[in-house]
Formats: structure tokens, C-alpha cells, sequence
């Protein structure tokens, strides 16, 4: 295996080239710019990279599938999961290099996607190449499932699993995604909470009115959704809408043991997060990330927002929002609840559900688990750590509850990587150091 370590350190600067022609290629799920272009070039990377691979149709993005089937009988399947979709890049004028022209600054390479998801998914690909250059058999069958939808919510992705379960058959699923915890700890993740994308509109009248005519005798639709909003959270950020904490687990003693178990770093967080002050300790922090639903505002759109001033009473108002949720929360239920509380308070008010996922919890005493955790070990040392969850969300519901293997969250990228943000990037060390870890992944999965 050593051989194939030094492989790897040896050719990364041509490694690094592929990553770079891969989040060239735009795919924002948003629009759908560029996404079939990005999965055909993924799919030829992964092609002359060894791996058996095909273009398949969902109900909206392709998913990007590959295999590479194992001579062993009783080797072992392991699935790796990513995204090739990436956020749409504005602001744009807040990168200091174009987004889609990635750079090199600092000892990081600078795009939009390259943490989330293209450059961790290509560790994959590239271990797979450092395997097939060494001439080195891969001792286990792999499969990978690269979907074009997951800032968009995966959508597709649930129904593609039901359809393709005898093809996507494996022990355990890896879905490498999201930024370490400080200190560059690896945190594999044993769950991933659930969310929904929601948006509610108001309508107060048929156009906008001048202020001095209208104000306080038309309804405002800014004051109007601002009501609603207040009955939704109290001021202590408790959340009001009736039944939407029913079944949210109380945290068990194995819980806090995980957590006592975790790097905590205040005046880190207040830095990362750019806040004068951080009150929570350890517990409180790791419990409000991984074990507690929660209930965001996005964005607040509004009457006039051009420069100076205009004068209105707005008709129209809108709100988007998302609720993280958490195991034993069902994102179609939390759904129903938050309709009705609206219809109760602002009873004009429409409700859109924009996509969700499930969320998910795995074992990880499970050997398997434990396999992977001790392939980490031997690249991250001292820096491996199990954690409850991810923060965010990931559709890793649809191995755990549609194939019913284990899953694992395992993030790459460094935790000031700024994934959804300007001025994305990924420290080159952790990259290369991805590669790595994925190279011995699958030599240990025997």
C-alpha cells in the first residue's frame, strides 16, 4: 500500500489539474446551467480512470454511476456518494477570483464546488487511478453514485435508489461531504439531520400604493408577514408551531459521551462565524448542531430594495425558509404542521414546499463502520473522531432507510472552506491528504 501512498504525493500536482477541469465546468442545480455538460465530463474522468461507468436518467439531473466489481466472493462493497452540483456563485462581486476559474492562492485552491462537493468527490476517482497506475488490484467491489441535485434538494434521488436497488446493493455507503471540525478533526459523521425548504407568500392587495394614501388603511404585506413570523419563535428562539418538537429525542448518555469526545474551540467559532461573542459551551453547541430541530429564515423579500427611497405600501411579501430536522422527525408531517399553523394566523397566505430530505442515524459499533474508521486513523493519525452528525443535511436516508446499510458522513475539506459562500476553496494539504484517505478505504475494505 505504501506504494501506492507515494504514488499518489508523486503525481498530485497532475491530480490537482483534474480537479481543476472539473469545477471549470459550471452545474448549478438552481438553473441548470451546465449540469449535463459536468456529468459527461465527469463521466469520461471516471471512465479513463478505470471504473465502469454510465450516464443514468432520473426525474430531473442524471445520476453519474460507476462500479468496479471485485474478483474476491466474499470481498466486501463499499459505495461512495457525492454531489457534482454546485450553489449558484452570487454575490459575485465578492469573490477576489472568478468563481468558475479556479486559483490557486495560500496554499488553496479557490471555485465554486471545489469543497462542495467536486473536489472530495474526485479523492474517489483519483485514489481509483493511483491504484490503476501502481498496477494494484482494489481487494473490494466499489460503486459510486454522483448525483446533479443535491443543492436543490434530491429530488431524484430517493426514487433512483428504489428503482436501482439490486444494482446499488452494498455493505455500507460513504458520503464524503461537508468541512471538518476545528483543528482539521475528522469528524465521521453517524447521522445527518433532515430538512425541509419551505416559502410563504402574502398577498395583501392587487399592487403596491403610495405610502401617504395607503399606509395604515391598506394592509402592509411586510408588516403582515412579520406578524406571522413572530408566532412561529419566541424570543428566546423557542419554536411555537404546534407539534413540531413531538418525538424529538432527549439526549442519551451514549450522546454526551460522543460529544465529550469532540474538539471544542470558542474563540475559534466566533472567528469562523465573524460574531463578537459565542455563548454556548461544548454540550449546548454539539446538542443544539446534531440533536435539536431548528427553524430558518433565508431571505425576506419585500416591496422597494432599489437604491434610495421609494415611497410604498407594499402588496406582495415573501419568506424562505428551512427547517433542520432531526431522527424521528418526518419532514412531510413537519410540513403539514407548519401549513396549518399558517393557515390559523394569516389564513391568505400560501405555502410552498420547494424539496426535503429524511434524516438518518448509524450504529458505529458496527464492524464495518469500525473498518473505515480505522482505515481514517492511519492517514489522519491522532485527528479521527465520530461525531453525532452533520450540522446540514445530506440524503443519506436513502441507504439507511431505502437500502438498509449503514452510512457514514466523512468530511474532507477544511472547516473554513466556505462551501456555499464567495471564495470557496480547499487547503491543498487536505486534498491531497483526501486522496489518501479514500486510497485506503479501499484497500482495508477486504
Amino acid at each position: 500500500m505504501e506504494h501506492v501512498h507515494r504514488h499518489i504525493d508523486e503525481h498530485f500536482k497532475d491530480y490537482l489539474s483534474a480537479v481543476g477541469d472539473l469545477v471549470r465546468q459550471p452545474s448549478i442545480s438552481a438553473t441548470g446551467e451546465g449540469v449535463r455538460e459536468c456529468a459527461r465530463l465527469l463521466a469520461d474522468m471516471m471512465t479513463s480512470a478505470g471504473i465502469r461507468t454510465e450516464i443514468l436518467e432520473t426525474g430531473g439531473n442524471p445520476v453519474v454511476y460507476g462500479e468496479i466489481p471485485s474478483g474476491r466472493k466474499d470481498g466486501k462493497t463499499v459505495l461512495f456518494y457525492g454531489h457534482y452540483d454546485v450553489q449558484p456563485p452570487e454575490p459575485l462581486e465578492l469573490w477576489e477570483s472568478r468563481p468558475f476559474e479556479p486559483a490557486v492562492r495560500d496554499g488553496r485552491l479557490y471555485a465554486r464546488g471545489i469543497a462542495d462537493n467536486k473536489g472530495q468527490l474526485m479523492a474517489h476517482i483519483l485514489a481509483v487511478r493511483a491504484f490503476r497506475e501502481t498496477g494494484t488490484d482494489i481487494p473490494c467491489s466499489v460503486k459510486f453514485v454522483f448525483e446533479g441535485e443535491e443543492e436543490s434538494g434530491s429530488t431524484s434521488l430517493a426514487p433512483f435508489v428504489e428503482q436501482n436497488r439490486e444494482r446499488l446493493a452494498c455493505d455500507i455507503a460513504l458520503a464524503v461531504d461537508g468541512p471538518m471540525l476545528s483543528g482539521d478533526v475528522l469528524n465521521v459523521c453517524l447521522g445527518c439531520r433532515g430538512v425541509l425548504n419551505f416559502e410563504i407568500e402574502m398577498e395583501t392587495a392587487r399592487f403596491d400604493c403610495h405610502s401617504g394614501r395607503g399606509g395604515d388603511i391598506i394592509p402592509n404585506a411586510g408588516w403582515e408577514l412579520l406578524r406571522l413570523l413572530r408566532t412561529m419563535k419566541d424570543e428566546q428562539g423557542s419554536i411555537l408551531i404546534e407539534g413540531f418538537m413531538d418525538g424529538v429525542r432527549t439526549p442519551t448518555e451514549k450522546d454526551m459521551e460522543i460529544i465529550a469526545g469532540l474538539p471544542f474551540d470558542r474563540e475559534n467559532l466566533k472567528n469562523l462565524y465573524g460574531v463578537p461573542s459565542f455563548g454556548l459551551d461544548k454540550n449546548g453547541y454539539y446538542t443544539k448542531l446534531n440533536l435539536l430541530p431548528t427553524l430558518t429564515i433565508n431571505g425576506i423579500t419585500c416591496g422597494y430594495q432599489g437604491k434610495g427611497s421609494k415611497t410604498i405600501n407594499p402588496a406582495k411579501a415573501s419568506v424562505k425558509m428551512d427547517a433542520r430536522l432531526v431522527v424521528d422527525q418526518n419532514p412531510l408531517d413537519i410540513a403539514e404542521k407548519i401549513r396549518r399553523h399558517v393557515a390559523r394566523h394569516a389564513p391568505d397566505a400560501r405555502v410552498t414546499v420547494h424539496g426535503f430530505m429524511h434524516p438518518s442515524k448509524t450504529d458505529g459499533d458496527l464492524p464495518v463502520c469500525r473498518t473505515v474508521v480505522s482505515a481514517l486513523e492511519k492517514v489522519y493519525t491522532d485527528k479521527v473522531a465520530l461525531s453525532l452528525g452533520l450540522g446540514g443535511s445530506l440524503p443519506s436516508y436513502v441507504w439507511t432507510d431505502i437500502l438498509g446499510v449503514p452510512a457514514l458522513g466523512i468530511p474532507y475539506a477544511n472547516q473554513d472552506s466556505g462551501g456555499h459562500a464567495p471564495n470557496e476553496n480547499f487547503r491543498l494539504d487536505l486534498l491531497q491528504k483526501a486522496v489518501h484517505a479514500s486510497a485506503q478505504i479501499l484497500h482495508d475494505m477486504k
